[in-house]
Protein backbone atom coordinates (compact mmCIF):
# COMPACT_ATOMS: atom_id res chain seq x y z
CA UNK A 1 0.00 0.00 0.00
CA UNK A 2 1.36 3.74 -0.80
CA UNK A 3 2.07 5.85 1.89
CA UNK A 4 -0.22 8.43 0.81
CA UNK A 5 -3.08 5.48 1.43
CA UNK A 6 -1.68 4.76 4.68
CA UNK A 7 -2.33 7.88 5.78
CA UNK A 8 -6.22 8.03 4.99
CA UNK A 9 -6.05 4.28 6.82
CA UNK A 10 -6.35 4.30 10.84
CA UNK A 11 -4.54 0.67 10.99
CA UNK A 12 -1.20 2.01 9.74
CA UNK A 13 0.70 4.83 11.89
CA UNK A 14 1.08 6.94 8.99
CA UNK A 15 -2.82 7.90 9.50
CA UNK A 16 -2.29 9.06 13.24
CA UNK A 17 0.81 10.18 12.53
CA UNK A 18 -0.39 13.28 10.50
CA UNK A 19 -2.99 13.86 12.95
CA UNK A 20 -0.58 14.80 15.73
CA UNK A 21 1.48 16.80 13.34
CA UNK A 22 -1.43 18.95 12.34
CA UNK A 23 -2.63 19.05 15.81
CA UNK A 24 -5.68 17.25 14.90
CA UNK A 25 -5.98 14.97 17.72
CA UNK A 26 -9.72 16.06 19.30
CA UNK A 27 -9.92 13.19 21.19
CA UNK A 28 -7.05 14.08 23.49
CA UNK A 29 -8.65 16.30 26.31
CA UNK A 30 -5.17 17.71 27.56
CA UNK A 31 -5.27 16.57 30.54
CA UNK A 32 -5.61 13.11 32.91
CA UNK A 33 -8.83 11.25 32.75
CA UNK A 34 -10.97 12.69 35.40
CA UNK A 35 -12.75 8.80 35.82
CA UNK A 36 -9.16 7.22 36.01
CA UNK A 37 -8.08 9.91 38.33
CA UNK A 38 -10.92 9.23 40.75
CA UNK A 39 -10.49 5.20 40.77
CA UNK A 40 -6.67 5.49 41.38
CA UNK A 41 -6.48 8.42 44.02
CA UNK A 42 -9.76 5.73 45.46
CA UNK A 43 -8.30 2.14 45.25
CA UNK A 44 -3.90 3.11 46.04
CA UNK A 45 -2.86 0.76 48.40
CA UNK A 46 0.77 1.84 47.73
CA UNK A 47 1.72 -0.93 45.94
CA UNK A 48 3.52 0.07 42.79
CA UNK A 49 1.39 -1.68 40.04
CA UNK A 50 2.97 -2.79 36.23
CA UNK A 51 0.23 -0.80 34.04
CA UNK A 52 0.06 -0.71 29.87
CA UNK A 53 -1.70 1.80 28.69
CA UNK A 54 -2.10 0.57 24.99
CA UNK A 55 -2.98 3.64 21.95
CA UNK A 56 -1.80 6.04 24.98
CA UNK A 57 -1.60 8.68 22.16
CA UNK A 58 0.13 12.16 24.42
CA UNK A 59 0.43 10.07 27.67
CA UNK A 60 -1.71 12.24 30.32
CA UNK A 61 -2.81 8.85 32.06
CA UNK A 62 0.79 7.32 32.14
CA UNK A 63 2.62 10.84 33.65
CA UNK A 64 -0.18 11.15 36.15
CA UNK A 65 0.32 7.30 37.00
CA UNK A 66 3.80 7.40 36.36
CA UNK A 67 3.74 10.33 39.41
CA UNK A 68 2.21 8.14 41.31
CA UNK A 69 4.60 5.70 41.43
CA UNK A 70 3.43 2.89 38.94
CA UNK A 71 5.79 1.16 36.77
CA UNK A 72 3.93 2.57 33.20
CA UNK A 73 4.04 1.29 29.96
CA UNK A 74 3.03 3.87 27.87
CA UNK A 75 2.14 2.06 24.19
CA UNK A 76 1.50 3.78 20.49
CA UNK A 77 2.52 2.73 17.32
CA UNK A 78 2.75 6.66 16.38
CA UNK A 79 6.13 7.63 15.81
CA UNK A 80 4.90 11.21 16.41
CA UNK A 81 3.01 10.37 20.08
CA UNK A 82 5.64 8.64 21.54
CA UNK A 83 8.45 11.89 20.95
CA UNK A 84 5.82 14.18 22.65
CA UNK A 85 5.67 11.95 25.21
CA UNK A 86 9.74 11.22 25.08
CA UNK A 87 9.93 15.34 25.03
CA UNK A 88 7.42 15.42 28.26
CA UNK A 89 9.44 12.45 29.53
CA UNK A 90 13.10 14.28 29.32
CA UNK A 91 11.73 17.72 30.44
CA UNK A 92 9.73 16.96 33.49
CA UNK A 93 12.57 14.10 34.49
CA UNK A 94 9.90 11.73 34.89
CA UNK A 95 10.40 7.68 35.01
CA UNK A 96 8.23 5.92 32.16
CA UNK A 97 8.54 3.38 29.68
CA UNK A 98 7.67 4.58 26.11
CA UNK A 99 6.83 2.09 23.49
CA UNK A 100 6.35 2.44 19.71
CA UNK A 101 4.67 -0.28 18.31
CA UNK A 102 1.65 -2.11 18.03
CA UNK A 103 -0.09 -4.02 20.74
CA UNK A 104 -0.60 -7.48 18.69
CA UNK A 105 3.38 -7.54 18.50
CA UNK A 106 3.94 -7.96 22.57
CA UNK A 107 4.36 -12.01 23.18
CA UNK A 108 7.43 -11.10 25.42
CA UNK A 109 5.27 -8.88 27.61
CA UNK A 110 2.67 -11.72 28.10
CA UNK A 111 1.98 -12.27 31.73
CA UNK A 112 3.43 -9.13 33.04
CA UNK A 113 0.78 -6.54 33.43
CA UNK A 114 -1.16 -6.09 36.58
CA UNK A 115 -3.46 -3.29 34.78
CA UNK A 116 -4.45 -2.47 31.80
CA UNK A 117 -5.91 0.75 31.32
CA UNK A 118 -7.91 1.06 27.72
CA UNK A 119 -9.39 5.12 26.55
CA UNK A 120 -9.75 5.49 22.86
CA UNK A 121 -7.95 2.70 21.65
CA UNK A 122 -10.71 -0.08 21.65
CA UNK A 123 -12.68 2.69 19.07
CA UNK A 124 -10.02 3.66 17.17
CA UNK A 125 -8.93 -0.24 15.81
CA UNK A 126 -11.18 -1.97 12.73
CA UNK A 127 -13.79 -3.18 14.59
CA UNK A 128 -12.80 -6.76 13.40
CA UNK A 129 -9.71 -6.72 15.61
CA UNK A 130 -11.52 -6.13 19.00
CA UNK A 131 -12.15 -9.63 20.06
CA UNK A 132 -8.25 -9.86 19.42
CA UNK A 133 -6.90 -7.12 21.22
CA UNK A 134 -9.79 -8.52 24.48
CA UNK A 135 -7.78 -11.76 23.98
CA UNK A 136 -4.25 -9.97 23.55
CA UNK A 137 -5.12 -7.89 27.09
CA UNK A 138 -5.99 -11.66 28.78
CA UNK A 139 -2.59 -12.48 27.28
CA UNK A 140 -0.97 -9.55 28.68
CA UNK A 141 -2.18 -9.34 32.29
CA UNK A 142 -0.95 -11.39 35.19
CA UNK A 143 -3.67 -13.92 36.64
CA UNK A 144 -6.32 -12.13 38.60
CA UNK A 145 -4.74 -8.57 36.46
CA UNK A 146 -7.42 -6.18 36.07
CA UNK A 147 -8.83 -4.51 32.55
CA UNK A 148 -9.93 -0.69 33.42
CA UNK A 149 -11.60 1.06 31.00
CA UNK A 150 -14.23 3.80 29.29
CA UNK A 151 -16.22 2.66 26.06
CA UNK A 152 -17.51 5.35 23.77
CA UNK A 153 -19.16 6.22 21.93
CA UNK A 154 -21.63 4.17 23.04
CA UNK A 155 -25.03 6.11 21.42
CA UNK A 156 -23.16 5.92 17.62
CA UNK A 157 -24.07 3.40 15.38
CA UNK A 158 -21.33 0.67 14.17
CA UNK A 159 -22.89 0.86 10.72
CA UNK A 160 -21.57 4.90 10.65
CA UNK A 161 -17.91 4.22 10.25
CA UNK A 162 -15.24 5.94 12.18
CA UNK A 163 -12.76 6.15 14.18
CA UNK A 164 -13.97 6.58 16.15
CA UNK A 165 -16.27 3.48 15.75
CA UNK A 166 -19.18 2.77 17.41
CA UNK A 167 -19.51 0.19 20.29
CA UNK A 168 -22.63 -1.33 21.30
CA UNK A 169 -22.33 -1.86 25.18
CA UNK A 170 -23.69 -5.30 25.44
CA UNK A 171 -22.15 -6.75 22.29
CA UNK A 172 -18.52 -5.47 23.69
CA UNK A 173 -19.64 -6.68 26.79
CA UNK A 174 -20.22 -10.11 25.34
CA UNK A 175 -16.76 -10.60 23.94
CA UNK A 176 -15.01 -9.52 27.37
CA UNK A 177 -17.07 -12.18 29.22
CA UNK A 178 -15.09 -14.97 27.25
CA UNK A 179 -12.05 -13.41 28.98
CA UNK A 180 -13.12 -11.58 32.04
CA UNK A 181 -14.95 -11.21 35.02
CA UNK A 182 -17.18 -7.95 35.02
CA UNK A 183 -17.27 -6.11 38.28
CA UNK A 184 -18.82 -2.89 36.88
CA UNK A 185 -19.60 -1.39 33.68
CA UNK A 186 -21.28 2.14 34.37
CA UNK A 187 -22.29 5.38 33.67
CA UNK A 188 -19.98 8.11 35.49
CA UNK A 189 -20.59 11.44 36.75
CA UNK A 190 -16.89 12.25 36.06
CA UNK A 191 -17.38 11.85 31.97
CA UNK A 192 -16.05 14.94 30.67
CA UNK A 193 -18.62 17.22 29.20
CA UNK A 194 -18.55 16.26 25.57
CA UNK A 195 -18.82 12.83 26.61
CA UNK A 196 -21.01 12.69 29.26
CA UNK A 197 -23.84 9.54 28.73
CA UNK A 198 -22.30 8.48 25.59
CA UNK A 199 -19.46 6.31 27.18
CA UNK A 200 -19.37 3.76 30.26
CA UNK A 201 -16.72 3.00 33.02
CA UNK A 202 -15.66 -0.61 33.02
CA UNK A 203 -13.75 -2.41 35.91
CA UNK A 204 -12.88 -6.30 34.91
CA UNK A 205 -10.72 -8.76 36.13
CA UNK A 206 -8.87 -11.58 34.21
CA UNK A 207 -10.29 -15.21 34.52
CA UNK A 208 -8.09 -18.13 35.54
CA UNK A 209 -8.50 -20.93 33.44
Amino acid sequence: MSSKHKTNNPEYPNFWDKKYILNESSWDIGYPTPIFVNWFNNNNNNKKKKILIPGCGKGHDAFFLANKGHDVYALDFSIEAVKIMERRAKLENISINILNQSIFDMENYYGKFDIILEYTFFCAINPEKRLKYIETAYNLLVNNGLFLGILLPIKKALNEGGPPFGVDVFEAIKMFEKYFELIKCSYSELSIPPRAGNEKFIHMKKCIR
